[in-house]
């Protein structure tokens, strides 16, 4: 009974901590209304999973890995650690519009800026791309603050 009891306190504490997370980042990536609140203009079809692929490849594996966990290579040379791309509970309430934001201008100290090194449509290829690595529907519904 203790052991469970103390599962479901660190599962809570793990729940906050992740809001938290997601609260701080909304607050430090200010993005502009028309693309937070955006739908994504590319349809989800294989031919933009299989170009994003190859974008994700050459530019975020990286850090994030192979699979999106956030381990790839130089993973722990950064001082923060590369977000878990695969984890639908960090994605999903992300709007498709801050992701592609985030792709675009960074987010400081670690994510680059890939405005002038991945096109508009790579980098929305790359928002379905990690919708379906992390499981979630497109989002254009920005969270509460």
């Amino acid at each position: 009974m203790a052991k469970n009891a103390r599962r479901l306190i660190l599962a809570a504490a793990c729940t906050l901590a992740l809001l938290w997370v997601v609260q701080v980042c909304a607050q430090v990536i200010k993005v502009p209304a028309d693309i937070l609140t955006g739908k994504n203009p590319l349809p989800m079809t294989d031919a933009v999973l299989a170009r994003a692929k190859t974008a994700y490849t050459e530019n975020c594996v990286q850090c994030h890995g192979q699979t999106g966990k956030g381990d790839g290579p130089m993973a722990g040379m950064l001082k923060e650690p590369p977000a878990n791309l695969s984890d639908g509970a960090i994605v999903g309430p992300l709007t498709d519009g801050e992701m592609f934001w985030v792709m675009t201008k960074g987010k400081p100290p670690a994510m680059p800026v890939f405005e002038s090194k991945l096109s508009n449509q790579e980098r929305w290829s790359l928002v379905h791309f990690l919708r379906n690595l992390s499981k979630t529907k497109p989002n254009t519904h920005p969270r509460k603050k």
